[in-house]
């Protein structure tokens, strides 16, 4: 059973019901403020507990407790992915310059980076395969290093592997892709590198690449058995100080969004609450998910240029739960409801029901569309869950490609709804969305490679 499977991608949108009159405006946007407190929490705690299995994990390698932490880290992506449908709020003018001079995050945009970031450059994390095509290509890398690592004309004392250092090395030597922090070095520290291409099967990272201790047999790094337990203790503490560092974002943004917070001046929910752009917030973060982030860069480009290094979770093979609970997070923030990782169902005044109040057919269509994304997104989870991951269907039939493309275009089809029928109804000014690298259906319609 999938994790959509257990929460419902739909789940929220059969329920609603009509309402008598129009909700306000004030209702709606603090219920939004309670689902974005409540998927950060949810992903905290997700965090907490991949943290600990990490911990375990570590104490005593073992095939089963790298399978427990495996399972803890995908329960991670369904809260997380959740999350993004907030992320676009200083790109789209929707947040007050100048919150960081309290200590806190400028923006979720400002903050997500070091979180979620991805594609990275796993050659700089750790030992890579010979034929890797990566843009950083030098032998020394962060685990291999243990004084000074040398990346362009930037060196870096990389003598001690704590979670300040890995958050100054994110973006070593001006390269975007030379990731250091989140979710995916976490994914590529417990998975290793997918070295199938697409064909079957993610990373498998050996248990022995963490044996730290003698009596645990010998310390490797892939097929090198090493001399030395010392780069198996580096590996541990890289994973450790990651885990560590996560779970402080994590705890960061979650504490901008309580109830108190929210009515404590420079904190991001109080911003959000009291600008009066709320909604105009909302439609924008859906447009510019569902259209540029998800549909394109998320979905098309790997499908389009046949690139597995676009796939978002290429080490673990989980590229199918993460943009399902990225529609997921679109469908939350237009009717209003989350189910929470305990099963909880947080439920409210919703733009879905604005909408209804003013013009039922808009509703009903928006809702109809929304209903078609779902079903599209649940046939790609199950040709994964049946054997035939996402990064299969990069190299798969035209039939295999057409099953995400399809979904892609319906994503795509949403922003016209949003703009042309929503906003001018609800007399919002939002953004153009943005359409990513592939705004069209074929490789001649994207504007750059990747």
């Amino acid at each position: 059973m999938t994790p959509f499977q257990k929460i419902g991608l739909f789940a929220g949108i059969t329920m609603a019901t009509l309402v008598q009159s129009a909700p306000k405006e004030a209702d709606i946007a603090l219920n939004y403020a309670n689902i974005v407190h409540a998927v950060y929490e949810d992903s905290l705690l997700n965090a907490q507990q991949l943290q600990q299995n990490i911990a375990q994990f570590l104490s005593k390698p073992s095939t089963e407790a790298l399978s427990q932490t495996k399972a803890s880290y995908r329960a991670l992506r369904v809260s997380y992915q959740q999350s993004e449908v907030f992320r676009f709020d200083s790109e789209n003018g929707h947040v007050t310059p100048g919150l960081e001079s309290d200590g806190g995050p400028a923006s979720i945009d400002d903050w997500e980076g070091q979180v979620n970031a991805w594609p990275l450059d796993e050659a700089l994390i750790d030992y890579v395969s010979q034929g890797y095509e990566g843009e950083y290509n030098q032998p020394e890398n962060i685990i291999n290093q243990t004084k000074t690592l040398t990346v362009g004309t930037a060196s870096v004392d990389v003598s001690q592997l704590t979670p300040a250092l890995l958050a100054s090395l994110n973006e070593l030597g001006g390269a975007e892709a030379n990731v250091t922090t989140g979710i995916h070095a976490i994914e590529f520290l417990l998975w290793g590198q997918d070295t199938q291409g697409t064909g079957p099967g993610a990373g498998n990272r050996p248990i022995s690449d963490y044996f730290t201790q003698a009596s645990q047999g010998s310390c490797t790094s892939g097929a090198t058995v090493n001399e030395s337990a010392a780069i198996c203790q580096r590996r541990a503490d890289y994973l450790t100080a990651a885990a560590q560092l996560l779970v402080d974002d994590l705890t960061t943004m979650t504490n901008e969004w309580t109830p108190n917070a929210r009515q404590q001046k420079g904190t991001l929910g109080y911003d959000f609450l009291t600008r009066g752009d709320a909604l105009a917030r909302v439609l924008d973060s859906m447009g510019d998910l569902a259209v540029g982030e998800l549909a394109s860069e998320r979905m098309k480009v790997a499908i389009l240029f046949g690139s597995t290094e676009d796939e978002h979770d290429c080490f673990s093979d989980l590229t199918h739960v993460a943009i399902q609970n990225n529609a997921q997070g679109v469908v939350n923030a237009y009717t209003g409801k989350y189910i929470r990782r305990d099963g909880q169902i947080l439920s409210g005044p919703s733009l879905s029901d604005l909408v209804r109040s003013k013009a039922p057919e808009v509703d009903r269509d928006l809702l109809a569309q929304l209903a078609t994304i779902s079903k599209q997104m649940q046939a790609i989870s199950e040709a994964a869950e049946n054997g035939k991951r996402f990064d299969q269907l990069v190299g798969g039939s035209a039939e295999d490609k057409a099953l995400v493309l399809n979904a892609a275009e319906s994503l795509v089809q949403l922003g016209e709804p949003l703009s042309n029928a929503v906003a001018p109804l609800l007399k919002l000014k939002t953004e153009n969305f943005d359409p990513g690298t592939c705004p069209g259906k074929t490789q001649e319609s994207c504007a750059t490679e990747g």
